[in-house]
């Protein structure tokens, strides 16, 4: 009981000045925090975002090249690029198309999963393909969510290729 009434009479203790200074350190120290975690945050955002473009278009140019190999009866606009194909997949007279969220269609049917474009967060911008000598040439440009564009082109040679008349192969 002594000991307690001596503590309560006692002077010690944290003075108002040491008790700012303690709390000023602490703001530092969590602004700080806050800066560093939010850096560490958005870059790893901007790279997850990359990644997903660089898997989007690897699997469009393997979806692509599939559907494009076997493509027959081909019918090309007057600029080169490719108007309409029969497909094994889709059938005849296949028009490639973008839907309003920038995936492929093929006759209106999405050719790949919205998982594949990231769950919505990835598109596709822009796309041409042309036909020449028995080649399809691609371009591809796609565009990830912190809104970064990559693109790609390539080429494959279609195996039912000689082309014939009225821009038909």
């Amino acid at each position: 009981m002594r000991a307690m009434k001596s503590k309560l009479k006692s002077q010690k203790g944290v003075t108002l000045v040491e008790a700012a200074a303690a709390a000023g350190v602490l703001a530092v120290l969590a602004l700080m925090l806050h800066t560093g975690l939010s850096m560490a945050n958005r870059s790893y955002q901007q790279v997850t975002s990359q990644a997903e473009s660089r898997l989007l278009l690897s699997t469009l140019t393997d979806l692509l090249t599939r559907e494009l190999r076997f493509a027959r009866d081909v019918t090309l606009l007057p600029d080169g690029t490719l108007d309409y194909y029969t497909s094994i997949s889709y059938g005849r007279r296949t028009v490639l198309s973008l839907d309003d969220q920038g995936q492929l269609l093929a006759n209106g049917r999405r050719m790949l999963s919205t998982g594949a474009y990231g769950n919505g967060t990835g598109q596709i911008k822009n796309y041409k393909i042309t036909y020449e000598d028995g080649v399809f040439h691609v371009e591809l440009q796609v565009s990830g969510v912190t809104g970064e564009n990559q693109a790609t082109s390539f080429s494959v040679r279609c195996l039912n290729g000689d082309r014939g008349e009225g821009g038909s192969i």
